[in-house]
């Protein structure tokens, strides 16, 4: 068990704090591309810090602390330009580095807007996904995953907001044995509760269970009922990628989950679902799989 101390040393992500200073260090996905299309203005929270990500009319992605550095005001309501996002209020404007590159309201001779900043942070788009990085320069590169640049494939991307910090959600990636019983046994009552029959997916219980370090974090890896050392969930096992995302999948189904901090207490469940065309698990009116239910609903091959 984790002490109280050694526990908020863990949890605790905001400026200052040990994690929040290691978490600094990473790339972190914060949305969607596809939700800067009906709105290019989007609020995020990201290490307890609240911005304002946004893609200005030329197609440039920035990411800025949330309030105006004049009178406070909100950057959510900001305006996008052909360089940057102009603040509602009294229309001084921001490019994507944070620098101040207009002020209407001061003389035409003014130097002012050139002393202005506001807080800005790298942000990257990659595979549907937009990531921010705010830790200190040079800013590593942006990790090439397999998931992120296979080409010819079909992507999903949810987003939940938990009421729960990062490591509890960390910890359930580690955890191989809760799959039996919550995605097996609990599934099949709620299925059955449905009226629609008894699942058999995840019945087979486990018979070994096993971890491995590697360069970038700790493989988990199962043996169930009927399967072998073998089989992909042992050979290959699933890796959990330090510090925050699980790959999980086979046969033209992958996935990444992606446990964004917020905050201390708030976590963004990213499910990023790839789909190599060709593949089929089952005969998709006899699957009861989340994954391939969530591709009906959607269109997806």
């Amino acid at each position: 068990m984790l002490t109280k101390e050694l526990n908020e040393t863990l949890t605790r992500v905001g400026p200052g704090t040990p994690m929040g200073e290691l978490m600094r260090r990473y790339w972190h996905p914060v949305a969607g591309s596809a939700e800067l299309d009906e709105n290019p203005v989007k609020k995020v929270r990201l290490l307890s810090e609240d911005l304002v990500l946004y893609r200005d009319k030329s197609g440039t992605l920035g990411l800025m602390d949330e309030p105006c550095p004049h009178r406070r005001v909100s950057m959510e309501y900001g305006i996008p330009e052909p360089e940057g996002l102009r603040c509602p209020y009294h229309g001084w404007v921001f490019n994507h580095e944070g620098r101040c590159l207009e002020q209407p309201a001061e003389p035409w001779d003014s130097t002012f807007k050139d002393r202005v900043t506001t807080t800005s942070y790298p942000v990257q788009e990659l595979g549907g996904l937009v990531f921010a990085y705010l830790g200190p320069q040079p800013a590593p590169l942006l990790p090439r995953f397999d998931l992120l640049v296979w080409d010819n494939v079909v992507r999903q991307v949810g987003l939940t907001l938990l009421p729960c910090n990062w490591l509890q959600c960390m910890e359930n990636s580690l955890d191989p044995v809760h799959v039996e019983w919550l995605h097996g046994y609990y599934m099949d009552y709620v299925w059955s509760r449905k009226g629609q029959g008894q699942g058999q997916q995840f019945r087979a219980r486990h018979k070994k269970i096993g971890f491995d370090r590697f360069e970038h974090g700790i493989v988990k890896r199962r043996v169930v009922e009927g399967n072998t050392e073998e089989d992909d969930p042992w050979r290959v096992g699933h890796p959990i990628v330090f510090p925050t995302i699980l790959r999980v999948g086979g046969s033209g189904v992958y996935r990444f989950d992606c446990r964004v901090p917020v905050d201390d207490n708030q976590t963004l469940h990213i499910t990023y679902s790839v789909y190599r065309p060709g593949y089929r698990c089952h005969p998709r009116s006899q699957c009861r799989s989340m994954t391939c239910r969530s591709s009906t609903a959607t269109g997806s091959s």
